[in-house]
């Protein structure tokens, strides 16, 4: 046995053995919780007018008393108390069947206890279902001290009247023996009572046609006011509890969580911790919204605290860490999520059912599959990974037992069920779980850290630089391809035409039938030098763009003056404007010559390109204006620069196209309109000013004219000033 198997299992010991006695802690406490907390009928006698006898009872000194046995119940009838006293006289006309000695169940009037007494006077007593009406009643004799006492009645389903001495003192929804007149309402209330002469009569008449258990669900208590006002103070403030330690542990776990591998588990448990919450802070005993708010609320959460049980599960063991359930891992989170959202989206848009007793049974399918679903889940993962099975396997048995407590139908004599009683448990479960995954996770991250911090840097920094060397040659093989395909695409393209025309003027002179006149010789012959001379210049663009890219092309650099050399340039194309309606300006500070740094003929070309192309693009009735200036321009050139900027009132350039002006053989869609080009005098005009570390840019409104900016870094001495020579 290896060293660290024997290390582990030092660890694991004492770990099975705090699970073992934290899940014997929870049945024992469950189980004394329910034996202690269960309502139970008081011990009392009976008058003999049948009334519940408890004048030696103390409202002040004593417990509470729980009605949970000696009630009347009316089936199938809603009997006010002056209908009940009327047919209990002598020679009444109607008299109504009625048990007696009947004891108060979760599952309410469907379950009446022992009470076998019947009194039917002949007629016939209709079984209760379900759905249908009742009415109970209750008769206490008190102590004749007693002043004030406080009916506490957990919860009634669904509509119902209370009468207490004869007086209606609360109404609930509408209580009618009509399904179509009848409208529900949950009860829960608390009721002062003041004896009259000693004596206390309850009437209860309950109606119920939405719920699966109508009638009262849990037992009746009477005690003082101040009795009941500290159990319902006590059991907020142990829900009060529960909330302030979710967020202690929402804030701690932030901290805890640092160390998981992923801290999605974590965030799925604070939901399902929170939906848990949640739903007992919105049961009936606690909160009382109107019509169906408070169950779909309730059973909303019920359903979401499910779904996040199953994402906490499913968290725990990451993608890779089995075969069998990475194939399934899809199958698996749409089958929860869309049975998840099929329940939600039928219980929102169709209310109604919320309290069919078929609802409940599948509530009840839902959370045990889910449930089971993830038992077998955990168990066939901790087959293959030892660490983690003890407590994995306690927090399934305890997440099993806390949505099975959700459905347990019993009486409590306080609002604190046993699901709120195990939240408690399951807070303190879970605590102890992340604390030691945090625990054994930092030490091995320690142990991790410092064997192979040096190794993983080094490494880290070795990859980096290779990884950045393989992109930038991948970037460039990847750019130099893409413009070989497109040089060579548009060349071939560009040749073909000119080519083709050649040739198909040359087979007409050669296959004409009769000798061409000396017209269409000259024509024919003027078509193709025309072609010819198109070929030449593209050719020429083409070698000039490869050269200037070229890392072994040299500027010949000298003093230029940029007012002189576009002067030139104006006044030829001026010369050329002259007849026509199209005018061309020049405007230049007549005490700056504007000196740079650069390569006469190269610069010559990009200033003629442009012009040209101003001549081209702008009507016959057109406008171009020549601007030579010097500005300070510190962000783009460091200093002093000087611009030229020509600027024309042509067809302009589309927004969208604007980018790629300078692209190689790039024209604009509504550049092609009589106008012929290489397509490379912009790209080539680029180059240049990139050769000369200058700025170029275009601004362009299609339909009203373009602005060509070029900017140069200003030279710093004056012109007719030899620069003196570098010793």
């Amino acid at each position: 046995m290896s060293p660290e198997s024997s290390s582990s299992e030092k660890r694991l010991f004492p770990l099975g053995v705090a699970v073992i006695i934290l899940i014997a802690a929870i049945v024992v406490s469950s189980l004394a919780f329910l034996l202690i907390n269960q309502r139970r009928g008081s011990d009392f006698s009976y008058t003999i007018y049948g009334a519940v006898n408890l004048t030696t009872w103390n409202e002040t000194k004593g417990m509470p008393v729980t009605l949970e046995k000696g009630w009347e119940f009316y089936p199938g009838q809603l009997l006010s108390p002056e209908m009940i006293h009327n047919s209990r006289e002598e020679n009444a006309k109607e008299q109504y069947p009625y048990y007696k000695g009947v004891k108060i169940s979760s599952y309410g009037w469907t379950d009446l206890g022992d009470a076998t007494e019947l009194y039917s006077f002949g007629q016939e007593v209709p079984k209760m279902e379900a759905f249908g009406v009742g009415t109970y009643r209750i008769e206490l004799v008190l102590n004749q001290a007693v002043d004030f006492v406080t009916l506490n009645i957990p919860e009634i389903s669904q509509s119902a009247t209370i009468w207490v001495n004869g007086k209606a003192v609360r109404h609930y929804g509408i209580v009618s023996s009509s399904k179509a007149l009848y409208e529900p309402a949950q009860v829960c209330t608390d009721i002062q009572l003041e004896p009259s002469e000693g004596k206390i009569e309850i009437v209860i008449d309950c109606a119920n046609f939405s719920s699966p258990y109508g009638g009262i669900l849990c037992s009746p208590c009477i005690a003082s006011p101040t009795t009941i006002g500290t159990i319902e103070y006590s059991v907020r403030m142990y829900l009060t509890v529960i909330c302030a330690f979710w967020v202690f542990f929402a804030i701690g776990g932030q901290y805890i969580s640092r160390t998981f591998v992923s801290k999605s588990k974590f965030y799925f448990f604070m939901l399902m911790f929170l939906s848990e919450l949640l739903y007992e802070i919105f049961s009936p005993m606690v909160t009382i919204m109107p019509g169906n708010w408070n169950m779909l609320i309730k059973i909303s959460l019920l359903i979401m605290a499910n779904f996040w049980t199953f994402l906490f599960f499913f968290s725990l063991y990451p993608k890779g860490t089995s075969k069998l359930f990475d194939t399934l891992r899809f199958f698996e989170l749409s089958c929860i999520s869309m049975l998840t959202a099929f329940y939600l989206v039928t219980f929102w848009c169709f209310p109604n059912v919320l309290y069919l007793r078929s609802s409940v049974v599948a509530n009840m399918v839902l959370v045990l599959i889910t449930n089971l679903y993830c038992i077998f889940r955990v168990f066939y993962m901790t087959r293959i990974f030892d660490h983690g099975k003890h407590l994995y396997t306690s927090a399934v048995i305890l997440m099993f037992a806390m949505h099975i407590a959700t459905f347990l139908r019993m009486q409590y004599f306080v609002y604190i069920t046993l699901h709120a009683f195990l939240l408690l448990f399951l807070a303190v479960g879970f605590t102890l779980y992340f604390v030691m995954d945090y625990v054994q996770t930092y030490d091995k991250l320690q142990d991790n850290n410092r064997n192979l911090a040096s190794a993983v840097e080094e490494k880290t920094k070795y990859i980096s630089r290779v990884n950045q060397d393989l992109l930038k040659n991948h970037e460039r093989l990847l750019e130099n391809e893409e413009a070989r395909k497109k040089v060579m695409s548009n060349v071939s393209h560009d040749l073909r035409t000119p080519i083709t025309a050649i040739r198909g003027y040359i087979e007409l002179m050669l296959n004409a039938k009769e000798p061409l006149s000396r017209e269409q010789e000259v024509q024919y012959l003027s078509n193709m030098h025309t072609r010819s001379v198109q070929m030449e210049q593209l050719i020429s663009d083409l070698v000039q763009l490869t050269r200037m890219e070229s890392e072994n092309d040299t500027l010949e650099m000298m003093p230029i003056s940029i007012k002189e050399m576009v002067q030139d340039l104006y006044q030829l194309y001026h010369a050329e404007c002259e007849g026509t309606d199209k005018v061309i300006r020049f405007h230049a500070p007549e005490d700056d010559d504007l000196l740079i740094e650069g390569d006469p003929k190269k610069l010559l070309r990009v200033f003629e390109n442009i012009i040209v192309n101003a001549m081209k693009y702008t009507h016959d009735d057109g406008q171009i204006d020549i601007t030579c200036h010097r500005y300070e321009d510190p962000a783009m050139l460091g200093g002093n620069a000087v611009e030229v900027l020509i600027k024309d009132n042509g067809v302009g350039i589309p927004a969208n196209e604007v980018p790629y002006v300078f692209d190689r053989f790039y024209r604009a869609e509504n550049s092609g309109i009589n106008k012929t080009g290489s397509g490379l005098g912009l790209s080539i005009v680029k180059s240049v000013m990139d050769k000369h570390g200058g700025k170029i840019w275009v601004e362009s409104e299609e339909g009203k004219g373009s602005e060509f900016h070029i900017v140069f870094k200003a030279s710093e001495y004056d012109l007719g000033e030899e620069p003196e020579d570098e010793e």
